[in-house]
């Protein structure tokens, strides 16, 4: 599986490029012209989305790691290869969002 951002506030884990587009398609009813406007492409692995400290694995919650506060919630820093492993995703969905 792979990470694609679509644009400023949404990644979604597909197989390739061309899967992330149509399941983001449907999912979010825009059309292609639309998606390719924003669409920012393939991202690392590596790179980190935030996770709810107490939606982690209780031995995750008690090992040292890089937190935030955010609106009172205590979240942890997790790569997505982290979050496709452990949530074991195989099929296409939005990993990540970010609400502006």
């Amino acid at each position: 599986m792979k990470v694609f951002r679509m644009n400023d506030y949404d990644w979604v884990c597909a197989e390739s490029e061309e899967q992330a587009k149509e399941f983001y398609k449907n999912e979010c009813g825009l059309d292609y012209e639309e998606i390719n406007e924003y669409f920012v492409g393939e991202v690392s692995l590596q790179d980190e989305m935030m996770i709810e400290v107490g939606d982690l694995p209780i031995e995750e919650q008690k090992q040292t790691q890089k937190f935030k506060e955010y609106a009172g919630t205590l979240f942890a820093y997790k790569t997505f290869e982290w979050v496709i492993k452990n949530e074991n995703i195989t099929e296409p969905c939005i990993i990540s969002s970010t609400e502006y």
